[in-house]
C-alpha cells in the first residue's frame, strides 16, 4: 500500500473495490472510487507528478491515451493552443503537454484522427491561431493542417471568436470524454498534472458549456474561411 499512497504504482480495479470494501467506503462515495477505477490501465507511474483534487485523480492515472480508447466521442475545447490532437509535427515540439510526449502524441493522433472510430470535436479559440508558437513557418503548417483535417472531415474544428460575452469556457480549457457504456468523464490539464473529473454532476456543467461554446462558435464551414485568411497573412509575414 505504501507504494499506491507514493505514486510508484497503481491499484487495479479490484484492488480498489476490496480497499474500498476493506475501509467500509460505501453509498456515492464508493462508487465514484469505482467509477475512477474503472477508467484507468493500471501500469507503473512516475512518482511525484500527481496533484489530486476533489473530483480528480493524480497525474499517472488520468492517462489521455486510455481514454481515448474507450471513449466514441471527444468533445475539446482549446482556448489558447492547438489541441495535441491537431498538432502537425514542428507544432508539437514547441508545446510540451502534460498528457504525452511527442512520439506518444503522434500515436494518439493516429488512433483518433485517422481511425475515425471517435467523433471528435473541437471548439479553437482565435488566440490559439494568433500566438506564433515556433514562428510564423510552424504556424503556417499548423493551419494548413486543420484546413486539411476540415477538408477530410476527419474532425469537427470550429473557432470561437473574441468579443463574445461570457462564459463558462473562459475559465479554461477541458475535453469531455464519452464512452459506449454511457459513462463520461472531463480532463482537464494544468502545468505539472492533469485532474480527471467523473462526478456526474459536474461533467453535466461541462456538457452544458459544451452546447454554449456550441451555440456561439463558427460553423465548420466560417471556421475554414478564416483558417484560409489566417494562413494567407502567415505566407505573406516575414519569418
Amino acid at each position: 500500500m505504501s507504494r499506491w499512497l507514493d505514486g510508484t504504482l497503481v491499484p487495479t480495479a479490484e484492488q480498489t473495490e476490496a480497499l474500498a470494501g476493506a475501509l467500509g467506503i460505501a453509498g456515492k462515495a464508493r462508487a465514484d472510487l469505482l467509477q475512477v477505477a474503472a477508467w484507468v490501465t493500471p501500469k507503473r507511474a512516475t512518482p511525484n507528478r500527481g496533484t489530486p483534487g476533489l473530483f480528480g485523480i493524480s497525474h499517472q492515472t488520468a492517462d489521455a491515451m486510455e481514454l481515448e480508447k474507450q471513449a466514441t466521442s471527444i468533445t475539446e475545447w482549446s482556448p489558447l493552443r492547438i489541441p495535441d490532437l491537431l498538432q502537425c509535427e514542428d507544432y508539437a515540439r514547441q508545446v510540451p503537454s502534460d498528457m504525452s510526449d511527442l512520439p506518444s502524441k503522434s500515436e494518439r493522433q493516429a488512433a483518433v484522427i485517422e481511425g475515425g472510430r471517435t467523433k471528435y470535436e473541437v471548439f479553437l479559440g482565435r488566440p490559439a491561431l494568433t500566438w506564433r508558437v515556433g514562428g510564423v513557418t510552424v504556424m503556417a503548417k499548423q493551419v494548413g493542417q486543420l484546413i486539411e483535417v476540415l477538408d477530410q472531415r476527419l474532425a469537427a474544428v470550429r473557432l470561437v471568436l473574441e468579443g463574445s460575452d461570457w462564459h463558462d469556457g473562459q475559465l479554461g480549457p477541458f475535453a469531455l470524454y464519452d464512452r459506449g457504456d454511457g459513462e463520461s468523464s472531463v480532463v482537464i490539464q494544468h502545468l505539472g498534472a492533469v485532474t480527471l473529473l467523473t462526478d456526474r454532476e459536474v461533467v453535466g456543467r461541462y456538457r452544458q458549456l459544451g452546447t454554449t461554446l456550441e451555440q456561439i462558435a463558427l460553423t465548420p464551414e466560417e471556421t475554414r474561411r478564416h483558417l484560409e485568411d489566417v494562413l494567407r497573412d502567415l505566407r505573406t509575414t516575414s519569418p
